[in-house]
């Protein structure tokens, strides 16, 4: 897809659009275009009765069925080991038993012992809205509501955000200063974005490789961005992730990006320094019809991805409200 980038605001715009309190430079940066610490912070008041779903919850609200990794209530599944003496027979595990010859016994831990991971991308590919905010915007608003939800729970937070020149890691704590820090990390990466680029897919790729040597098992992970570029390495990484974790994928997406408007002759590049573009005529149905069925091709490949990996993947639009879509897809209850 050649995504559309936000035009360039005329004389009038300028003058009536909102300031930031940033006001030492020109440009994106001087418009309320990035995403405010305060107004993060104040979804921690909307979630106080609201809890995160079980992952087997999701995957059946989003795709209809999931393998349950859990062992009676509270309880959810860690790691393969072999047998020692002590240990629940009837948690043994036959079929790598028998393909090791030496017995071997799957272990649980407590599920108010499963810190949640926030993998949040801040690149400029997300730097991309047409109503309402930008589509980093909305993967920070997802991030923190989720971090405060589960912070009410009395679990661990943390999370890695990344955008296209570095990232940061917060090792999950239950502590509010620990949730703060890495919010404000978030904001400064979103602060770096200056201008709209293509998805580069070695940024989630190299993420996603990362969290394999951070992260211990038994966590529940949530991936918010744009998540339609995966590698195929990447998906083999998701795979081993989600062995011993329980994974839930947040895909932004903006309006824009599914349906042309009807706004005649249109020109589409993939960066602002691409030389490459392609011209379409939005009045004609046909071109309409093939640029709505061309996302929805690349969604629905995602999907089986997703599907086959078992990780429910959601959909969620830049201008939803984003409390009310993560209940919507009962990613949150209560």
């Amino acid at each position: 897809m050649w995504p559309f980038f936000p035009k360039a605001r005329t004389k009038d715009q300028a003058h009536s659009a909102p300031k930031t309190n940033d006001t030492d430079n020109a440009g994106a940066r001087s418009y309320n275009l990035y995403s405010q610490l305060d107004d993060l912070v104040a979804f921690k008041f909307h979630v106080k009765q609201k809890k995160l779903a079980h992952q087997n919850r999701i995957m059946s609200a989003s795709s209809g069925s999931h393998h349950a990794l859990r062992k009676g209530r509270g309880m959810t599944f860690s790691e393969v080991r072999q047998y020692q003496a002590g240990d629940d027979i009837r948690h043994i595990d036959w079929r790598v038993t028998a393909r090791t010859q030496k017995p071997h016994t799957k272990v649980f831990i407590e599920e108010h012992e499963r810190p949640t991971i926030l993998v949040t991308e801040q690149t400029p590919a997300l730097f991309f809205g047409s109503q309402v905010r930008l589509k980093m915007n909305q993967a920070l608003n997802l991030s923190a509501i989720l971090a405060w939800t589960a912070l009410n729970q009395n679990e661990r937070v943390g999370g890695l955000t990344f955008n296209h020149q570095h990232h940061a890691w917060v090792a999950p704590k239950r502590t509010q200063s620990a949730l703060l820090n890495g919010l404000q990390q978030s904001i400064q990466m979103q602060s770096e974005i200056q201008l709209p680029e293509y998805t580069d897919p070695m940024l989630w790729q190299n993420r996603l490789h990362h969290l394999n040597q951070v992260v211990r098992p038994g966590s529940k992970i949530f991936l918010i961005g744009d998540l339609l570029q995966l590698s195929h390495t990447s998906r083999g990484y998701l795979q081993k992730l989600n062995r011993h974790n329980d994974i839930v994928a947040l895909h932004i997406v903006d309006s824009l990006e599914k349906t042309l408007p009807d706004l005649g002759w249109l020109s589409l590049t993939q960066s602002r320094h691409s030389q490459q573009r392609i011209h379409l005529d939005s009045f004609n149905p046909k071109t309409r019809e093939w640029y709505a069925k061309t996302y929805q091709q690349q969604w629905q490949k995602t999907q089986e991805h997703f599907t086959k990996l078992k990780i429910p993947l959601i959909e969620i639009d830049s201008q939803e409200e984003p409390l009310q879509a993560l209940v919507r897809h009962k990613v949150i209850v209560g």
